[in-house]
This record gives structure tokens, sequence and C-alpha cells, in this order.
């Protein structure tokens, strides 16, 4: 994440988080917060449907659903 082109920057928290001690995150406050959204679905002509439908089904779970919060994601 830090290749030492700018001083700063802006990036979502999930961002900061993966970068472990390589960056450091600044808070924003909550009215300047940006949100953003990331759709899940099989797509309907997949050719690996199954493996798509087990893929959402993982990240829809508890289980997935704690390792998208160990990066700051929140649930849908």
């Amino acid at each position: 994440m830090s290749l030492g082109e700018a001083d700063a920057g802006i990036v979502y928290v999930t961002d900061v988080r993966s970068a472990g001690a390589h960056v450091t995150g600044v808070d924003i406050p909550e009215q300047h917060q940006v949100v953003a959204r990331y759709p899940i679905a099989v797509i309907k002509d997949s050719k690996s449907a199954q493996l798509a439908r087990g893929f959402v089904d993982y990240i829809l779970s508890p289980a997935g659903q704690n390792v998208l919060a160990e990066f700051g994601f929140s649930k849908p």
C-alpha cells in the first residue's frame, strides 16, 4: 500500500488495515465518510455456477463475515 510516492492519501479503512504497520490511518468524521457497497451474485450464464454459489454462500456465512470483519468490512 505504501509506495512512498505521497505524504498522504484517502483510502478505505480496509486498505489501511490490510497494510498493517506500513501506514497509519486517521479517523474521518462520520458525516464525511463514504459508504462503499459491494454487491455479490452468481451470474446467470456462469460456466461455474456451483462454484460461484459456494463462494457467495461462504461470503454470506458467519465464517465469511468474520473474515471480512477482520479487514473492516461491515455486515450487509
